[in-house]
């Protein structure tokens, strides 16, 4: 086709095509100014309503009667909450807004290193595996039932909660089975040996959330002991960093939850427990390899810091009933909404050598509406100091609190493998939400 056939072609529809076009950048339009207006907001009591203020978006309260809007001036006097109406170019809707007033918050950021004990609820499924059975055959009695990230929660109808009792109902097994041959072998009954050894262990399991029965036949391994073939725990501890604890010694940390090492799961809590903990190194971030912070727990009554009664995905909670020293004189401060957070400087407060400080950071980019909670701010260390002693950000700093003009705004909680010196943060009024 020469080029005159196609500029005949272009005069003859050219009128479609700037149709096409122009639906086709209103779409653009609307779908880019959605993910710069949050779905809620929190405002502080008297501070200003803002609400996409650099696009071409009008606004208008919806009244609680019937759904009708009006044009009230946004306004942040009174707590409560109201729907704000958010139109493009005042035609196009965008989305509704709930715009929550409230007094204002004041938490105590902390930032110091903490040790997490946890007993899962249920003993957990770690893997499924193979062993050699007493006629040197490979096995796996659980593979195609159980699963990894199952719970077994009840065997015989009997409660399970720790790998001893999972492993006292086999060795129970173990026993009957033994018990059936010696009564076939005196009533030299073929059929009595033949069900002895059929019988099967029925477990209670929950997988997703929901539970349900299965049935698993233990065989004996090569060792003489009957097995099930799988790996599985009842506990998790680890190192992270305190948020924040309120004025009433409720607290939040880490930013994200605790998962299995193996699994990658979010572990589903019977019970938790912080304590004190003691930093014996520091594993210098590298690219392609992130650091950690090597700590010591000490598992003992003095030692306890509180209980935690939540592991979300967004952090762990529970209430604080001894705050380690080093916050013995620390004051609260104003927390910052999502709104308020800024792309520029902004501080990280750690404890760095057993010394509680503030680093500089750099936050690059912010939104307010991300698919994951714990990935809404992006950020970048700066700071000489911190980079030259941990490269960065470190495994076991997750919960380190984000503080920009005064206010706690976020929390650490990922670093990139590929360059330790950043990673994301979440929003602390998405760890303050219960």
């Amino acid at each position: 086709m020469s080029v005159i056939d196609l500029l005949l072609l272009y005069r003859k529809h050219r009128i479609r095509i700037f149709v096409i076009g122009f639906v086709l950048l209103i779409f653009f339009a609307l779908f880019s100014v959605k993910d710069y207006i949050p779905d809620s907001l929190y405002v502080t009591r008297g501070d200003p309503v803002s609400v996409g203020e650099f696009l071409p978006v009008t606004k208008t309260v919806k009244d609680e009667d019937e759904g009708v809007k009006s044009s009230v001036s946004l306004t942040s006097a009174e707590c409560g909450a109201y729907e704000l109406e958010c139109r493009l170019l005042g035609i196009l809707p965008v989305k509704d807004v709930t715009v929550h007033i409230v007094e204002d918050t004041q938490v105590i950021p902390c930032g110091v290193p903490i040790g997490i004990y946890m007993q899962t609820e249920g003993v957990y499924v770690v893997d499924v595996a193979e062993f050699t059975d007493i006629d040197r055959n490979t096995v796996s009695p659980a593979k195609h039932i159980l699963q990894s990230g199952d719970y077994i929660v009840a065997v015989n109808g009997e409660t399970v909660s720790e790998k001893e009792e999972l492993e006292s109902a086999i060795q129970g097994f173990q026993e009957e089975q033994a018990s059936g041959v010696q009564e076939s072998q005196e009533e030299t009954s073929a059929l009595a040996l033949l069900s002895s050894q059929e019988e099967a262990l029925r477990l209670t399991i929950r997988r997703d959330g929901e539970e349900m029965e299965v049935e698993i036949t233990p065989v004996m391994s090569e060792s003489g002991q009957y097995q099930i073939g799988v790996w599985v725990r009842d506990d998790l501890a680890g190192i992270g960093t305190l948020t924040y604890v309120t004025e009433d010694g409720d607290f939040g940390a880490l930013g994200h939850s605790v998962s299995d090492p193996d699994t990658g799961g979010q572990i589903e809590m019977a019970d938790g427990t912080l304590y004190l903990t003691s930093i014996l190194d520091i594993v210098k971030g590298e690219k392609g390899s992130p650091g950690e912070l090597v700590g010591l727990i000490q598992y003992s009554a003095d030692q306890v810091l509180g209980t935690i009664g939540e592991n979300r995905s967004d952090g762990i909670f529970g209430t604080i009933t001894s705050l380690p020293d080093e916050l013995a004189d620390a004051e609260a401060v104003s927390v910052g909404y999502r709104q308020e957070v800024e792309e520029g400087a902004a501080q990280i407060l750690m404890e760095l050598d057993g010394e509680l400080k503030t680093f500089e950071i750099e936050i690059e980019s912010v939104d307010l509406n991300a698919a994951e909670s714990n990935k809404s701010i992006r950020i970048r260390v700066v700071d000489e100091e911190l980079i030259a002693r941990t490269g960065g950000i470190v495994q076991g700093c997750s919960g380190a609190p984000i503080l920009q003009n005064g206010k706690i705004v976020g929390a650490v909680t990922h670093v990139f493998i590929s360059d330790p010196a950043e990673g994301y943060g979440i929003f602390i009024e998405d760890m303050l939400q219960k």
